[in-house]
């Protein structure tokens, strides 16, 4: 995790007296030490929101979490990608361990074959010893990722191979010893990579049970040299697949594309098998928000009705939340306020942005409000979206989450109510006045279209100097990224 991620979260914490976190912490550590709840809410959307501000490329699913690489990505940044079959699986001693290994019988190769033609033991049809347990019965395939070793020759031969090589020129180069260098060119490090394929030599990574679906499915899949827009029809009919290796790399597949290529193919998107997967109250909670997503991109007014009992009518209470909060949900409300704009917005107000109404659910509005906010900002006015963020300023648990999104969103008409939040319910809370603080230092900075001072930005640049005498520890050198707009 980057440096000013790691100071953002760390920062966050530091200001709860409870939590106890050091800078030396990690991130993830940080977030562990908040035991309460609503603090580790809390952390968990500040690195969701500097981890979104740090890219450059709008992600396809913002309410899927860590989309893991696809089978093709896996592929093509292996050396050596076979399809084996298990003949045999026994325990060896050697030295007084004891070692599984797998005996498997090569079928084909995926990647790497152009290494195995130097190699007479690793061709299709001959066996290769794997000291791992392949868990399966005899006869069972298994996709194999191996690696193969790294060689120092070509970093040792770029040097000049004599001493006669080095020259002083005193006149020509000032004095500067140079070295004729040799260079090695792509086709000589193949040649020397080659070299290595040795069945001893390769490290065999990771090996996945394959059924001749999934087989056929790898081979078929569209290049990743192709346009992602161009792919991703293909893993739409995979969704759901019964086999889970299929499902999940379909649905990753489409949450590492970019927003406006998943947008792209929304005409060919299953309606109604969107909604029966929606429906599933066992649905996991990544492809439950990307679904719910996919739904508001290509539904209609009954879909939009659909997703609104989906998301629930009333507003729910804690006993209420607990037995039936589905995460993913904000995907839900995503997609909804995509149908339906500002409607939504006042539905999403009316139930959810209450007083007493679970913080989970509190939460997934706020997800789907920053998810049309950064995705589709011409859907909802943007002031209108700005006064629904401000009414969470009154919710303990989301208060510096949403301070933060109305910095982003420069919302600098909040202030008022910021200092006054500053100075009275929040006098006591270090972490809440920290993000005041740096909401000012932002608000300090505006700007009319022609380039004079805000009236509001000269209050808060008041503000910063009154407040840096009396809490001089909340003006210590920080990053401010966070509060940054995209």
């Amino acid at each position: 995790m980057s440096a000013d991620l790691s100071e953002v979260v760390w920062r966050m914490a530091s200001f709860c007296p409870e939590v106890g976190c050091s800078f030396k912490d990690e991130p993830v550590v940080a977030i562990l030490k908040c035991w309460n709840r609503a603090q580790r809410l809390t952390l968990c959307s500040a690195v969701a929101l500097v981890a979104l501000l740090a890219g450059n490329i709008l992600r396809a699913c913002p309410f899927c979490l860590s989309p893991p690489m696809t089978l093709v990505e896996e592929i093509a940044t292996s050396d050596l990608v076979v399809i084996v079959e298990l003949l045999r699986f026994e325990v060896v001693g050697s030295g007084g361990r004891r070692i599984p290994q797998s005996t498997v019988r090569i079928r084909e190769f995926l990647q790497g074959a152009e290494f195995a033609t130097t190699c007479g033991r690793l061709q299709a049809g001959q066996s290769v010893v794997v000291p791992q347990e392949l868990t399966g019965s005899l006869g069972d395939l298994f996709l194999l990722f191996g690696s193969l070793p790294t060689s120092n020759s070509a970093t040792d031969s770029t040097f000049a191979t004599n001493t006669n090589a080095a020259t002083l020129d005193s006149a020509e180069d000032g004095g500067i010893v140079t070295a004729n260098l040799k260079t090695v060119n792509d086709d000589q490090k193949k040649i020397q990579r080659t070299s290595l394929v040795l069945p001893e030599l390769i490290s065999w990574d990771t090996s996945t049970p394959v059924s001749l679906e999934a087989i056929r499915y790898i081979k078929c899949a569209p290049a990743q040299s192709i346009p992602q827009v161009q792919r991703l029809p293909y893993y739409l009919k995979f969704l759901e697949n019964p086999d889970p290796l299929l499902s999940i790399d379909a649905w990753a597949e489409f949450a590492n594309a970019t927003y406006d290529d998943v947008k792209a193919v929304q005409d060919q998107m299953p309606r109604a098998k969107l909604r029966e997967w929606i429906a599933d109250p066992m649905m996991t909670p990544e492809r439950l928000g990307l679904y719910g997503m996919m739904l508001g991109l290509c539904g209609n007014v009954d879909d939009a009705a659909f997703l609104k009992m989906q998301i629930g009518t009333v507003p729910p209470t804690g006993k209420d939340n607990a037995e039936f909060f589905r995460y993913g949900t904000d995907g839900l409300m995503g997609g909804y306020l995509l149908l339906t704009g500002e409607d939504g917005v006042a539905f999403l107000e009316q139930t959810r942005l209450k007083p007493d109404v679970p913080t989970d659910s509190v939460h997934a509005v706020v997800q789907a409000l920053q998810f049309v906010w950064t995705y589709e900002s011409g859907l909802i006015p943007q002031p209108r979206l700005q006064s629904s963020m401000r009414r969470l300023l009154s919710n303990n648990d989301l208060r510096i989450l949403t301070i933060t999104n109305l910095a982003r969103w420069k919302d600098w008409d909040s202030w008022p109510e910021l200092e006054r939040l500053f100075r009275n319910e929040c006098a006591d809370d270090r972490a809440t006045q920290k993000a005041i603080v740096l909401f000012a230092e932002e608000c300090k900075k505006a700007t009319t279209a022609g380039g004079i001072p805000l009236e509001l930005a000269n209050a808060a640049t008041i503000f910063l100097a009154e407040a840096e005498v009396e809490h001089p520890e909340l003006f210590r050198a920080t990053n401010n990224a966070e509060f940054l707009g995209p």
